[in-house]
């Protein structure tokens, strides 16, 4: 079950493994809905110490959300972008 990163505690995290995982979500001009959704593993990290975990929320301040997935070892960097696309539901709407 995916938790919002900066609720977890060092606590439930420390001493683990996690794959980095950056998510695109290219979201329609119009209503703002995912038309698509993009994903890309980036790296590992291990979670040692404060440090490391401090340094992992500095890096997920940069992103529009950040998850983490303690179950599968997965964290997810959310990324919203509006390519200038647009739902066909959305134009007819127009």
């Amino acid at each position: 079950m995916k938790k919002n990163l900066s609720e977890v505690p060092f606590d439930e995290l420390k001493g683990k493994n996690f794959e980095i995982i950056r998510v695109v979500e290219l979201l329609c001009e119009v209503c703002g809905k995912p038309l698509d959704t993009k994903q890309k593993s980036v790296r590992e990290t291990a979670i040692l110490s404060e440090e490391s975990f401090r340094n992992l929320l500095n890096r997920a301040a940069m992103h529009d959300r950040a998850e983490v997935d303690t179950e599968t070892g997965r964290i997810y960097f959310y990324d919203h972008d509006f390519p200038g696309d647009v739902h066909a539901e959305c134009i007819a709407k127009l």
